[in-house]
């Protein structure tokens, strides 16, 4: 479930590279000169901090006159680090990754506050808290093995994740609304008939291997069961082919669920193409639908929860016609690919041959020019 929630952030494109935010010299503890000269400075305004973007630093801060000179760190006790040097430090390493993060951010921003919308500390912070009882797992565990296994800190994520995915939730709910329709596809889908199955899956490609191994696995339920424990996903092989009882709108895939009712126990799906793959399924039973359960009885909790799910499926949408509408330029390339730009141009020039440059084992050393043939003696 974390890896479909991390995806789904990625998609509206509001996650950054990997993580430059936590490069800090806090590693290091000062010595006690430098920690003196460190309470004489003011410290700097945090990050975001009196800004309407959170994480970005505001005009207020960048525009002193002092921004070049204060300083953030020192070492050998008196040489101090800038935060322009940190800053540049960071922007030459990270900064095109980022550069589209922070063009995102602007985007949802703007558009948020032509409508009046905000999201305060607390609404994030109440989100973060829902997400990890979704998730059943608590902070600190979050922290440091979800986090830490993307480079990611905690405030990276209540920022560049949670906060513009709840700015963006407030943006689209005036185009969402709930129909009748909906309710009763989520009524039959919780409380309607379901069909107990086993799966065998082939991958792409794989349709001749499928074909071949369809006329046993229909006919025996011991090839059946082979067959589905050999399977190359190791989830499925692990369980035998079993699978959550599938119901009526709730696979993504019409086709599937078609081939699946069709089934009484005991009976075996002719082949069914997915996006996965190629899909067998076997009927192990038929449950019926649970009629102790009325529709009006669930309707408002039905409601709230469609409503949300079409909200999230909604928010790529809208992202993209705000991406398109803002028409983002981003100056600032990739410095690896920059780099390789220049150093080829450099070695096309004519009037660089007497002296290239050119690579030994990751140092770079200039070449000497040919020397000229010594002239023959006569």
């Amino acid at each position: 479930m974390v890896n479909l929630l991390w995806g789904s952030c990625r998609k509206i494109g509001l996650l950054g590279g990997a993580g430059a935010a936590t490069v800090g010299l806090a590693l290091f503890a000062p010595s006690p000169v430098c920690a003196q000269k460190a309470a004489a400075i003011p410290p700097a305004a945090p990050v975001g901090a009196n800004s309407a973007t959170p994480g970005v630093l505001p005009a207020s801060v960048t525009s002193t006159p002092d921004y070049s000179t204060r300083i953030v760190g020192y070492v050998y006790d008196s040489i101090p680090i800038t935060r322009e040097e940190l800053g540049e430090y960071l922007i030459a390493r990270f900064g095109a990754e980022r550069l589209e993060l922070l063009a995102n951010k602007k985007i949802i921003d703007i558009e948020c506050k032509k409508s009046g919308i905000e999201v305060t500390a607390a609404e994030v912070e109440e989100r973060l808290n829902n997400d990890l009882t979704g998730l059943s797992v608590d902070r600190k565990t979050f922290v440091e093995q979800v986090l830490k296994n993307y480079k990611k800190t905690l405030f990276e994520w209540k920022e560049d994740v949670l906060r513009p995915q709840l700015m963006l939730a407030k943006l689209v709910r005036s185009r969402v609304k709930v129909t009748d329709e909906d309710l009763k596809k989520a009524y039959d889908a919780y409380f309607g008939e379901k069909v107990d199955c086993r799966l065998i899956m082939w991958n792409k490609g794989e349709e001749k291997a499928a074909m071949q191994a369809y006329g046993r696995i229909r006919d025996s339920e011991d090839e059946f069961n082979r067959a589905a424990r050999a399977q190359k996903s190791n989830t499925l092989a692990s369980a035998g082919g079993k699978i959550r009882p599938i119901s009526r709108n709730t696979t993504g895939n019409d086709e599937l669920e078609k081939a699946a009712f069709s089934l009484q126990a005991g009976e075996v799906s002719a082949l069914v193409g997915t996006p996965e793959g190629i899909v067998c399924i076997k009927c192990d039973k038929r449950i019926s639908a649970d009629t102790s359960i009325a529709l009006d009885s669930v309707k408002e909790k039905l409601s709230k929860e469609i409503f949300e799910k079409k909200v999230n499926a909604e928010i790529p949408v809208v992202f993209a016609e705000m991406r398109k509408k803002a028409n983002p330029r981003l100056l600032m390339g990739n410095n690896t690919e920059d780099l390789a730009k220049d150093v080829k141009e450099l070695l096309e020039e004519p009037d660089n041959k007497a002296n290239r440059i050119v690579p030994t084992g990751g140092i770079t050393k200039p070449v000497a020019p040919e020397k000229a043939p010594a002239p023959s003696k006569p």
